[in-house]
């Protein structure tokens, strides 16, 4: 990983779910106006009827998952390969190239529009990825395991899926390693703020970053 800029700078922020990492994300690029490639964004085009990804994915998986008009139903879908994890391996065997080959995109973009500060890239599963992806950092995002279920409760998960979800991806312990900052999210927004602006001060620090041209803020190129 860089410590030197050569521009476009790609910086990757990453955690398991529940600990913020997007709402991490959203805070960097709307306050420092940093391009955000949302990789969860991504995985939603990529079940949209008429890609390549959604037609395999219900050949593999069957018309238990189609929705009246032929979209896919992302909770049924999640139900099934959180709970079998052969599914899981088949799911991110169709969406995942897909997936890298529009960040990949996305990057090549900025860079020959002659965008040479940071981008961000907010992907839960971006240390699977290391190999496909020319990170120059990572952000790991952290925080207790029980705030992190209080938050998916939240957003109207059970308990048990949660607990599902969580242990389907990496353990707590496997994310530290590979991380260039980590930050603990276990306040409120207000906290998170401060850590994001303090993250982007050691960044830059870091990297010498330029300002980020107006043309190229988040709603931009």
């Amino acid at each position: 990983m860089s410590g030197e800029a050569h521009g476009p700078l790609l910086l990757g922020i990453t955690g398991g779910i529940g600990v913020g990492k997007s709402e991490f994300a959203r805070i960097l690029s709307t306050e420092f106006g940093a391009p955000l490639i949302d990789a969860d964004q991504l995985g939603h085009a990529a079940l949209e009827v008429g890609t390549t990804t959604h037609d395999a994915l219900a050949a593999r998986f069957g018309d238990e998952i189609l929705q009246a008009g032929g979209g896919l139903s992302r909770p049924h879908l999640a139900r099934i390969v959180f709970n079998d994890p052969g599914a899981l391996d088949d799911l991110n065997r169709i969406v995942h190239p897909w997936i890298l080959e529009r960040i990949e995109r996305r990057r090549a973009s900025l860079k020959a529009s002659g965008y040479v500060g940071i981008i961000l890239l907010d992907a839960a599963l971006l240390l699977d990825w290391k190999e496909e992806l020319d990170l120059d950092g990572v952000v790991v995002i952290t925080a207790p395991r029980p705030v992190r279920i209080e938050r998916l409760l939240g957003r109207g998960v059970s308990a048990d899926e949660a607990e599902r979800r969580m242990d389907a991806q990496r353990a707590d312990d496997e994310w530290a390693p590979d991380a260039d900052w980590i930050v603990s999210n276990d306040g409120d927004l207000d906290e998170l703020a401060r850590k994001a602006k303090a993250l982007w001060a050691e960044v830059c620090a870091r990297w010498n970053c330029p300002p980020v041209p107006s043309e190229w803020e988040q709603g931009g190129l």
